[in-house]
Parts: structure tokens; sequence; C-alpha cells
């Protein structure tokens, strides 16, 4: 009996240890995930921080006009100005998202080549897990496709694209309607035209692709992926999108299906 009892306290102290073991370890992987998190928040707001003031970009953009040698072709526009010094930095580097009112705020990378390069790296192109939202290589911004498509992380400690998730509720749709999107190119603000929930189909897989516009060869192309669109939106935001119109669409996973996604749709205004 006294050797059963032992045995069976080894084995308690065992299970014990190795039950020390995961909580250890699991405490430490969450607190490296959120301190992970906060490290490259401080990282972006670094980076925000290089972003030309509107009353410098204007006096810079005055001054190049005045000047002989940097007018005409080689002059760089006001969008251009204001982002130098990041393109400088990363020349990956095409623009700025930002939702007011909202945390999205974070540089948009672009690597046709490589179109997820930055699926998981910052912009020293050092390894993140959260990496950075970057442009479908599939897409231009200059001449810009008929939809520029933006992806980016669900991260669950509230940072890249997860707040995006929030507009599964209409009434905050109604408290952010529009979104920013300036580029080394220019200016945009859009109108959102439709919240869906949508599907990464595998490559065989039969269905609709919510990704699958990029540029709109005719009038009739353009209205079936609306309608598609609509058919698959939350709710009814009161706008559309004509042929003609530029589409910005951002992308995030979504867990309630398999290969879920959440898609929002809007219109350059």
């Amino acid at each position: 009996m006294k050797k059963g009892k032992k045995k069976k306290n080894i084995v308690l102290n065992v299970i014990l240890v190795i039950a020390l073991i995961c909580f250890v370890g699991s405490g430490g992987y969450l607190l490296k995930y959120y301190w992970d998190g906060w490290q490259s928040q401080r990282e972006i707001s670094a980076l925000e921080d290089l972003i030309l003031p509107d009353d410098q970009v204007a006096d810079q953009s005055s001054s190049e006009r005045e000047n002989p040698e940097t007018s005409g072709e080689g002059a760089e526009t006001e969008a251009s100005n204001r982002y130098a010094r990041l393109v400088e930095q990363n020349p990956d580097f095409v623009g700025w998202i930002e939702i007011e009112g909202t945390a999205v705020s974070y540089p948009v990378m672009y690597t046709p080549e490589d179109s997820q390069y930055y699926l998981h790296r910052n912009f020293d192109k050092e390894y993140e897990y959260s990496g950075l939202p970057f442009v479908d290589g599939a897409c231009t911004l200059e001449p810009r496709s008929t939809n520029v498509i933006i992806y980016g992380h669900n991260m669950k400690n509230d940072t890249m694209f997860s707040h995006l998730l929030d507009y599964q509720d209409e009434d905050f749709y109604k408290e952010h309607p529009e979104i920013t999107f300036n580029t080394i190119y220019g200016d945009g603000q859009y109108a959102i035209v439709s919240v869906i929930l949508g599907r990464a189909l595998y490559e065989n897989e039969d269905g609709f692709r919510y990704y699958g516009l990029i540029n709109a060869a005719s009038k009739e192309e353009f209205d079936q992926y609306m309608d598609n669109i609509h058919a698959l939106e939350l709710y009814d935001t009161g706008v559309d999108a004509s042929y003609g119109d530029e589409l910005l669409t951002l992308s995030t996973c979504e867990y309630s299906q398999e290969n879920g996604r959440l898609a929002i749709i809007a219109k350059k205004i």
C-alpha cells in the first residue's frame, strides 16, 4: 500500500510540474505577444511622426515650383513631399491608411513582385508576426487599377485591421463611414459602400471571390461584381458604386467560417 501511495504521489507531482510548465509557458507567450504588439505600435507612431505637416508640405511645394532646377517632370508632388522621409527609409512604402476615430492608422506597403512580403515583416523588413498592411500585388497605384485591395492582420491585441470587425455593427459604420487612404501619388477619401463576410477560396474552388476584381473590363463586369458584393453585405449603407468609380477594399481574417474574411468595399469621393 505504501509503495502504491508513493507511486501515486510521484505521478501527481509529475502532472503538477507539467501543468506548472504549461502555465508559465502560456503566460510567457501571452506576455511576449502583447509586448510585441506594444513595441509594434511604438514603431508605427514613430513612423507617423515622419509625415510632414500640411503647412510644411505647402511651403516645400511652393519653393519647388519657384525653383527652375526642381520644376517640371522631376518635381515632387505635395503627396510625395509629405511622405518623402518614409519613402527614403523604405521605398516599398506607398501610402497611409486611416479611419478617423478608430485605432486604424498604418503605413501601407507594396511589393508587386512578392505580394505578401510584409505579411510578417515590419517597416525595417525584420520579422514581426503582425506585419503591415499591404496592397495586393496584382493591383497598381499609378496608373490606378479599378480596385486597390489592402490586406491586414486581425490581431488579438487590437492592432492592425482587427477593428475592421467592429463594422459588423451598423451603428459603428454610421459613426465611421469614411476611410482615408493617402498615397505618394495623391490623397484619397473613400465612402464605405458595403461591409461583407466572405471567404478566401481555394484555388480550384468555385464561388465568388470578393478580391477577384482588379480592373473592370466593362460596365457589365463591374455591375456583376457589385451585385455579388451587395448580396453578401451585412446591411445597406445607402451608398453604391458605379462603373468608373475607384474602389478601395480592406480585407482581414474573420473566424465564423473556414477561411473567413471580413471585407470593406469603399469608393473614392
